[in-house]
């Protein structure tokens, strides 16, 4: 799930509007669940917070140098993420996130709102209570 969390961050990264790489500070969860004799998703939840290093820096976002910006003027996210794989390796990340202005890639515009109305109609349990459903029946 390293790898999930690492991937999640870095698309994230990738869709965010702020300038600056953001970074994990805190796991709320995971799940884990297959889909297919070779195929399985890794579910993350977890929450991330502006560094002082730019996008443009060439840095990674868990480069020692990368501290969190102060707390006043960081931007704040929860997350959550699903990863697919395939006989082990990553084919697919997609990343939502509540409290970051991110660009949506259909219409390349900023899209804060629709992304916490998508987390609001249906709840984290929920969620949860979906996957343990499919997970019976994928079995």
């Amino acid at each position: 799930t390293k790898n999930a969390l690492r991937a999640s961050v870095v698309k994230l990264n990738e869709i965010t509007e702020i300038n600056n790489l953001c970074a994990v500070n805190g796991r709320r969860g995971k799940i884990v669940y297959r889909t297919g004799k070779l195929w399985y998703n890794v579910d993350l939840v977890f929450s991330v917070k502006e560094t002082v290093c730019s996008k443009n820096s060439g840095l990674e976002y868990d480069n020692r140098s990368c501290h969190f910006r102060s707390r006043k003027n960081a931007a704040k996210g929860i997350c959550k993420s699903s990863v697919e794989y395939f006989a082990g390796k990553i084919v697919d990340v997609d990343v939502e996130c509540r409290g970051l202005r991110t660009i949506d890639s259909r219409s390349l515009e900023s899209n804060e709102n629709s992304i916490e109305m998508r987390a609001r109609r249906m709840p984290l349990r929920q969620v949860y209570k979906r996957v343990k459903q499919v997970k019976r029946i994928v079995g």
